[in-house]
């Protein structure tokens, strides 16, 4: 569904966005309205002629404080004071524990490529960064990233007033962090409906790693924005995402609408977004009434669009993904949402979706290597005349079913990560030893095992 488009105006490589102010509250937000000033600011710096770059790594922690030098026994505490005074090439380790703010982290200033600024969570120890405090309003994001070069790890981010994370910076990454219960999508790359981006120079190069994005819900839209994680409005050229999960979110798991360039996702998994009954008690408690309406669309992957103009733009590549159990509203597991710049989409799982796979517009798409079955509508898949289509399942007359593959369930699925923050391996989606997928892809230059490639997302072993 098409974004809020609550942004105004919008200064490229600046913090400045004017943004229209909506007064609903969503309820998984313990929030001020948007035009009331917030019961407690303790997050703001005051401005300074000039601040001092400390030459050393930044310690954060609840029981800081911002006068002290920033060091492991003399910690900050707040975020937004050490990135102002953070150095390019030097870490801000955020010790453990709930840390609550009322305003958006700007990363404004630009590290490089050998000297990265990097935000970690404490070794071994789980920060979770709290903006209930904010108000519910476009501006409020968690983190607003327009520089370059950051590096966020570890975090756990939640309840902001709209994005999690919104970055228009290049060459940036979020790695093994979590987003969820906030205003809009999780992880967001991209500017407005009205930004020019023509040689794919802005918001580029960034990648998204080993991250979570979950129960993402828009109030003022009904859930007609919310996504996990979306790449959209004129994103850059070179943006990725690896090994990431989406799911139950208000809109969609991934949402690529109006790209201006290619997109890549990578063995990332989605599922049961969509769902209005997982916001409805919610919204009735925070707001006194029924959620009379609902716009979220419950799409998986959803590779673009702009209408039946077809304007978003770039061959998108989805390999070794999954999808499944997106039935309600528009129900797509992988979608083209008129999108015309052309996808290709390589061993992935789709099932249980309303429609497995829709690409019914549009002749520049190539599958190979994919598994479809179990659909809960009355079309498995449709693909456009003219596509290229290698050794998917209904190419090849096989029927799979879930007897296929070890395990195929939600709870498999939402596992806790390893401890190196990959996906877990426990079976999910990966074959048993006498499944009929063995062995019968084509090689794409996905590695494999055996005499040929397997159908799906991973090889059997």
């Amino acid at each position: 569904m098409l974004n809020r488009l609550k942004v105004k105006s919008l200064v490229m490589g600046s913090a400045i966005l004017l943004a229209t102010v909506t007064t609903t509250i969503p309820t998984q937000f313990n929030m001020v309205m948007a035009k009331e000033k917030p019961a407690i600011v303790d997050t703001k710096i005051t401005p300074q002629a000039a601040v001092q770059e400390l030459p050393y790594d930044i310690y954060v922690s609840n029981d800081g404080n911002d006068s002290n030098k920033g060091t492991k026994e003399a910690p900050f505490k707040t975020l937004n004071y050490a990135v102002s005074v953070v150095q390019p090439g030097k870490t801000i380790y955020l010790r453990g524990g709930i840390h609550k703010y009322s305003s958006t982290i700007n990363l404004v200033k630009s590290g490089s490529s050998t000297n990265q600024i990097n935000i970690f969570a404490y070794p071994d120890e789980k920060p979770v960064i709290d903006f209930s405090l904010q108000p519910y309003a476009a501006a409020s994001r968690g983190f607003y990233l327009t520089g370059n070069y950051w590096h966020l790890k570890g975090l756990e981010i939640q309840y902001a007033g709209d994005n999690a994370i919104k970055i228009e910076g290049n060459n940036n990454k979020i790695e093994n962090c979590v987003t969820h219960n906030n205003g809009d999508s999780g992880i967001q790359l991209g500017f407005a409906h009205e930004t020019v981006n023509p040689n794919g120079t802005l918001c580029a190069n960034n990648e998204i790693i080993n991250c979570d994005s979950y129960l993402n819900f828009d109030f003022d839209n009904a859930g007609g924005d919310a996504d996990g994680f979306s790449c959209k409005m004129h994103n850059g050229k070179g943006n990725k995402f690896i090994n990431c999960r989406s799911w139950r979110n208000s809109d969609d798991g991934w949402d690529l609408y109006e790209t201006d360039w290619p997109v890549e996702i990578t063995n990332c998994w989605t599922w049961h977004n969509g769902d209005k009954t997982d916001f409805d008690a919610i919204y009735q408690q925070k707001m006194g009434k029924k959620m009379s309406s609902y716009q979220g669309n419950g799409n998986g992957f959803k590779l673009g669009g702009n209408g039946t103009g077809g304007s978003s733009k770039g061959v998108h590549v989805v390999k070794n993904c999954v999808a499944f159990d997106n039935y309600f509203r528009s129900k797509k597991g992988f979608d083209q949402n008129s999108h015309k710049g052309g996808v290709i989409i390589q061993n992935c799982v789709s099932f249980g979706n309303g429609y497995n796979y829709m690409f019914e517009d549009a002749s520049n798409m190539e599958f190979d290597n994919n598994v479809s079955f179990a659909v809960r509508g009355s079309l498995d898949h449709e693909i456009a005349t003219g596509s290229v289509e290698k050794n998917n399942t209904w190419n090849l007359k096989i029927t799979p079913n879930a007897a296929d593959f070890v395990g195929l369930t939600e709870n498999l699925a939402k596992t806790p990560r390893n401890s190196d923050g990959s996906l877990p391996n426990n079976g999910f989606a990966k074959l048993v030893n006498s499944s009929d997928l063995i062995d019968k892809g084509v090689d794409v230059g996905i590695p494999y095992l055996g005499a040929a490639p397997d159908l799906g997302a991973y090889e059997n072993r």
